[in-house]
């Protein structure tokens, strides 16, 4: 039994002994606290310039207002050029191309297409007010965004009732 105890003792002492070696009776040294103090600032002032490069990021995904108005404007020109039987009002303008029914008109704060009256696609957001008025062989619109920033545009199409031939841009 002894002997036993004696093993037991000795199995347990071997894992202080590695234990106390690694241990050192110097203490916390101010080195140390100047390391650890200088690794926690590094951290810290790196937190803000990370926020901001989020931030940054963030701002950059979101396109500019005349970006979407050149896209808007050239999508809207080129089914305008192809469309029949233009139907023009104050908030949305409607034509046909190869037989479908398009339209444009406000919803919420952004000016969605539709395709004979179904869907939902989105083509111009943060819009405050639009109106479409009818010129000569086209359409003309104002559009307001909401910061307050003002466009124009003219939409020209080809009127076979007319005969006039080519539009003007």
């Amino acid at each position: 039994m002894k002997k036993r105890v004696s093993n037991i003792i000795k199995e347990v002492q071997i894992p202080m002994k590695s234990v106390s070696q690694r241990l050192n009776n110097q203490g916390y040294t101010l080195i140390e606290a100047l390391l650890s103090f200088t690794v926690f600032c590094m951290i810290s002032l790196c937190i803000p310039l990370i926020m901001k490069g989020f931030s940054t990021i963030k701002q950059d995904m979101v396109p500019p207002h005349y970006y979407e108005w050149n896209l808007f404007n050239e999508s809207l020109r080129n089914e305008l050029w192809k469309g029949e039987s233009v139907v023009i009002t104050h908030d949305k303008i409607s034509f046909l191309v190869s037989g479908e029914s398009i339209s444009y008109e406000k919803y919420n704060h952004s000016i969605r297409r539709r395709v004979n009256n179904q869907g939902h696609e989105v083509v111009l957001q943060s819009v405050d007010s639009f109106s479409f008025a009818s010129i000569n062989q086209g359409v003309h619109m104002d559009l307001e965004f909401v910061g307050g920033e003002e466009v124009e545009g003219e939409f020209f199409y080809f009127s076979t009732e007319q005969g006039e031939g080519m539009p003007e841009q």
